[in-house]
């Protein structure tokens, strides 16, 4: 591999590895376990610090938009475990999108200040 493939290689692994370290702070802010989260929701946008409550309001309306019945099918979920993965697969896809936008967004300063 010559160098600047090996360092576009390299970069490519820190960017994912950004990303992902993003999605789980927005899965920490969502699951309760911190109250802000710095994001974007969409790119290009200045990132800016989200509370807890902003957050599940924002995803919740993503998924009101994205799935036509997931007020019915949210509450089927409850009792019928085989509806849980779409679910589950519709909210990651959307902090994956949010994560993929906020990475997007940050400026160098930003993003070298992250622990990755």
């Amino acid at each position: 591999m010559n160098a600047i493939a090996e360092r576009e290689y390299l970069a490519h692994e820190l960017a994912e590895r950004r990303r992902a370290y993003i999605a789980e702070q927005i899965r920490n802010c969502l699951y309760g376990e911190i109250e802000f989260v710095t994001m974007a929701y969409t790119y290009p946008a200045i990132t800016q610090t989200e509370s807890r409550a902003d957050l599940i309001e924002c995803m919740e309306n993503e998924l009101i938009v994205l799935a036509d019945d997931y007020s019915a099918r949210l509450l089927a979920a409850l009792d019928d475990e085989g509806l849980r993965p779409s679910l589950r697969e519709l909210r990651d896809s959307i902090i994956e999108r949010w994560a993929r936008h906020t990475h997007d967004s940050m400026t160098r300063q930003e993003l070298e200040a992250l622990p990755c």
